[in-house]
């Protein structure tokens, strides 16, 4: 890891840690049966200083624009959310990693004298500058182009279809409008952003649906273009550690992605504002018996990228750390949010129910137990891993209209922030 270069505010014994001291912390031992059974301390309701500090993150989160990975906000952001660790106690770092980021030159299709222009699919194919011509259809058609109509969670039955279509390219109209979520263009996550496949899809706002099924039922000809540029770029994911008394025992790891379609205010709003939280709150308590990690990863809507790669060079810990929690996507979210608990156990759920019954919080959905998960987790589910997480429903998923203050619920992620940080100082103090 390089240590970032700037505001060095604390060191010692709650951060700074060396590559050796760090590897050290790790250990062999496995996660099973490290806690005894335990109820979270009796707490109260989260402060007016939290909820300010929560509205102010998220607020200035959402005021930077979009936050795809690898463009300036993606840096810009970056730097913020390491000043915001330093405010919180503890010294940040920053770990680089090579990226390929794609620069959309031209993305539009054309039937006759109308225009959609919209957004590649990052790990689909793309066109030259000509693009592909020929007739419009369904995807189930015959056409040369595939009309479709997938929303921002495009799941199995649509990566299928791309896997098998003859069709030289898909267009999707994608988002709203339904269920007051307004007309817009809600992107679609590209987890094989290192290994596309299939033909072009270029995703178009849901404005243009009534024509473009009109279009596709006459057999009309269209043209797609989906041309990009690729460049070697540098990205960055932000780190923190808070180093326990007894470094050789295993340590805890507190993960939540950073980067998203357009401002993703609520999407991942939440998850950041609760990380600063538990750094705020972990580092101000007594020195905790395990050192904990705290990760917040560039890529998410790139097939994870920056998790992947801060994994790939550190396999091992997957399984040796003792816990991973996952602050993921939409738990915050003010249309939907809906938080459901993911974990490995059901022990490590209860913790989490007793937690947020202890500050007034609503109890969460559970998925069972052990099943996979969604989100970041999915890795450390793989791995073998013992690991927490939480995320949520949300009805702008994706859509631009993911904004403050309107889309955010304050209040249920500063109750999430006091809960997940009296569940973190009690795995690193097991």
């Amino acid at each position: 890891m390089t240590q970032f270069p700037t505001r060095h505010r604390r060191s010692g014994d709650r951060g700074g840690l060396t590559r050796k001291a760090f590897l050290e912390a790790v250990g062999a031992a496995a996660a099973a049966a490290l806690w005894p059974a335990a109820r979270p301390r009796a707490q109260e309701a989260p402060s007016r200083d939290a909820r300010e500090r929560i509205a102010r993150v998220v607020r200035e989160y959402d005021s930077q624009g979009d936050h795809r990975t690898g463009s300036p906000v993606d840096a810009e952001s970056g730097r913020w959310l390491a000043d915001r660790v330093d405010e919180a106690g503890l010294v940040p770092e920053i770990e680089w990693m090579g990226f390929s980021r794609i620069g959309v030159q031209a993305a539009y299709l054309e039937v006759g004298d109308r225009w959609a222009e919209g957004v590649p699919l990052f790990d689909g194919g793309f066109t030259d500058a000509a693009g592909v011509s020929g007739t419009l259809s369904s995807l189930d058609g015959d056409g040369t182009i595939g009309l479709g109509h997938v929303g921002p969670r495009a799941g199995a039955n649509f990566r299928a279809h791309r896997r098998a279509t003859p069709q030289q390219a898909v267009v999707t109209v994608t988002g709203g409008p339904s269920n007051g979520v307004p007309d817009g263009l809600a992107l679609i996550n590209a987890p094989d952003f290192k290994a596309p496949f299939g033909p072009p899809v270029l995703q178009v706002a849901s404005r243009h649906r009534a024509w473009l099924t009109a279009a596709a039922a006459s057999g009309a000809t269209a043209r797609v273009v989906a041309h990009v540029t690729r460049r070697p770029e540098e990205v960055f994911n932000v780190t923190a550690t808070l180093r326990g008394r007894e470094p050789s025992l295993a340590p805890v790891f507190v993960m939540t992605p950073r980067s998203g379609w357009w401002t993703c205010a609520s999407e991942r709003g939440g998850g950041i504002a609760v990380w600063i939280e538990m750094i705020r709150g972990m580092a101000a308590a007594p020195l905790p018996r395990r050192t904990t990690v705290f990760l917040a990863s560039t890529g998410h809507e790139l097939g994870h990228y920056g998790l992947a790669e801060f994994l790939r060079t550190r396999s091992r810990l997957v399984r040796s750390a003792a816990a991973w929690i996952h602050l993921g996507a939409n738990f915050g979210a003010a249309v939907g949010g809906d938080p459901l608990l993911q974990a490995s156990t059901a022990e490590l759920q209860s913790r989490a129910q007793d937690a947020l019954r202890q500050v007034g919080g609503a109890p969460a959905r559970r998925r069972p137990a052990g099943e996979e998960p969604n989100g970041e987790a999915r890795h450390i589910h793989a791995g073998g891993g013992t690991y927490l997480s939480v995320i949520g429903a949300n009805g702008l998923f994706h859509h631009p209209a993911d904004r403050w203050p309107d889309a955010v619920d304050v209040d249920r992620i500063a109750r999430y922030a006091r809960a997940f940080t009296d569940v973190g100082l009690q795995l690193a103090n097991a």
